[in-house]
């Protein structure tokens, strides 16, 4: 990216920022719990115990200027589902409840930095778990869930404020969700939050060791309390947020530095800190700011003459930030809701589509259009993928546009 570009992008985004907090601010709204999906289809089956069937969807039209023809340089359009989702969750007594979520997602070819030849489907079991709510600071979570680590992955898939989580966020050999007990809870009044996690992390034959992979997480809250497993992205001003938080991850013997040789034995580390607000700002809204920086380490394996491939590419080693802001005007338009958007990105992977130390700029701004809160919006965006060096066919500079169509019952 020029210098002359990303001076730009960061001006609009400094200045989106800046006029929201020079407008007026009104008396602060009334203080409710986070954006939840509807209730669905419950089963009463006792006084203390409940069935819930959830349905939810985000349906994607998406358009690149690049991907497709013989050399490449072809517009790729694509139709698949980001999420298409059923999910039976419960409370069995006061204590117990749990909860099961199966989803499929694709056929899908664009990805986040390059076209698939072939599309990408899913259709799996995405989280299922038992809780124990045995105390407001101590709560248990057994089974397939949410890695506790970064907020933007906590962060509901379903209440986002841009279109989504970042590319580029997910956590090496699991992503976004991982086996094993996840032990967190609230404490001072709900101001402390705390998240520890032992889960499996790397799974395959690869890997030097057969560790699990820890995790801990925690957050301050300096106004309203995020006391719940996981965060809103937006609250759509219904809650007034200052929210610091941190996590760190670590797993032994994670990957080899050469995969075929099994030598080269490297640890996998990584930390993150973010900060989240959202507060009445001017006469007739509700901004939104949050950001966060990650880093993550598999002790320089992609040096190896043949390094294990979770330990590089998108979900490997690398470093990076992102910065993202929003307003939600409060008054309606039609039926619902304008929120405007703006995100931005900078990111270097150790090794990424056969470049060392590759840089990627992402830019976006969009447009949420939400009716009944977040049970039916629509959501558009343009965003601009700006590769450092563009040294191969796979790290060209791009452009994509994206519709998404959600809805929650």
């Amino acid at each position: 990216m020029t210098p002359v570009i990303r001076k730009t992008a960061l001006t609009l985004l400094s200045g989106f920022i800046l006029l929201l907090f020079v407008m007026p601010r009104p008396v602060a709204a009334e203080t409710k719990e986070p954006c939840l999906p509807p209730e669905g289809a419950t089963i009463k089956l006792s006084e203390t115990a409940f069935m819930r069937l959830n349905y939810q969807m985000q349906f994607y039209a998406e358009s690149r200027d690049t991907g497709s023809g013989v050399d490449g340089t072809k517009q790729t359009t694509d139709f698949y589902f980001r999420r298409n989702r059923l999910s039976l969750t419960g409370q069995a007594s006061e204590v117990v409840g749990y909860s099961v979520k199966i989803e499929q997602s694709g056929p899908r070819s664009i990805g986040p930095v390059d076209v698939a030849e072939e599309p990408v489907s899913d259709f799996d079991v995405l989280e299922s778990y038992l809780t124990a709510d045995l105390d407001d600071s101590f709560r248990l979570v057994i089974g397939r869930s949410k890695i506790p680590f970064t907020r933007e992955v906590l962060e509901g898939c379903f209440t986002p404020l841009t279109l989504d989580r970042s590319l580029f966020i997910a956590t090496p050999m699991a992503r976004t969700r991982d086996l094993g007990i996840v032990a967190w809870g609230s404490l001072a009044h709900d101001k402390l939050q705390y998240f520890a996690a032992v889960q499996e992390g790397q799974e395959t034959t690869n890997a030097p060791e057969s560790a699990p992979r820890y995790t801990g997480r925690v957050h301050i809250a300096l106004l309203d309390p995020e006391k719940t497993f996981g965060y809103g992205g937006t609250y759509l001003g219904n809650k007034m947020i200052l929210t610091v938080g941190a996590g760190a991850q670590y797993e032994p013997g994670a990957v080899y530095s050469d995969v075929t040789a099994k030598t080269g034995e490297k640890n996998y580390s990584a930390w993150t800190a973010d900060v989240f607000m959202e507060y009445p700002v001017g006469i007739s809204g509700s901004a939104t700011l949050s950001g966060a920086y990650v880093k993550t380490s598999f002790d320089k394996a992609y040096q190896g003459s043949n390094p294990d491939p979770e330990s590089v590419g998108i979900d490997g080693e690398k470093k990076g930030w992102y910065a993202k802001a929003g307003y939600l005007f409060i008054d309606k338009i039609g039926p619902g809701q304008i929120q405007p958007f703006l995100r931005y990105e900078e990111w270097n992977f150790a090794l990424l589509n056969g470049v060392y130390a590759q840089e990627i700029t992402w830019m976006a701004g969009g447009l949420n259009y939400l009716i009944n809160g977040q049970n039916l919006r629509l959501t558009l965006q343009y965003a601009v993928t700006d590769f450092k060096d563009e040294e191969n066919a796979a790290s060209q500079d791009f452009k994509t546009i994206t519709v998404m169509l959600q809805a929650q019952f």
